[in-house]
Order: structure tokens, then C-alpha cells, then sequence
């Protein structure tokens, strides 16, 4: 990328970010990406638990597709 492309890109990215707002002081960068949290993976453990059979649960895909 030459630096006038490279230019012209940051410019048109800034212009395109300008209305989102920033990371609060404080907030977790992780706020809205669950796969990376440890609630979420406490919250699917506790719901396989109470729900084996469900659709996309490990007992399901045991049964649906037999151990693979």
C-alpha cells in the first residue's frame, strides 16, 4: 500500500469511526465478546447440566452423531 492509499484509507476509517464511542474509563474490552469471558462458559456448563438432551448440548451430539 503507498502511503497516499494508506492516506486516504485512515481517513475514510476515522470518517466511518467518528460516531462510535470509545472504551469508558475502566470498562472491560471484552464487554460485548462472550466467548472470551468466563461467565459465559460458568453459564453454558450449568445449562448443559440442566439440559443434556438439548440441541447442541455434548449428551445431544453423543446421540446424534455418536462419539466422534
Amino acid at each position: 500500500m503507498t502511503p497516499q492509499q494508506e492516506t486516504n484509507f485512515e481517513r475514510k476509517a476515522e470518517q466511518h469511526f467518528q460516531g462510535h464511542r470509545g472504551l469508558l474509563p475502566g470498562r472491560d474490552f471484552r464487554w460485548n465478546v462472550f466467548h472470551l469471558r468466563d461467565e459465559d462458559n460458568e453459564f453454558r456448563s450449568r445449562y448443559d447440566e440442566t439440559f443434556p438432551d438439548a440441541p447442541g448440548s455434548p449428551g445431544w451430539f453423543e446421540k446424534k452423531f455418536g462419539g466422534i
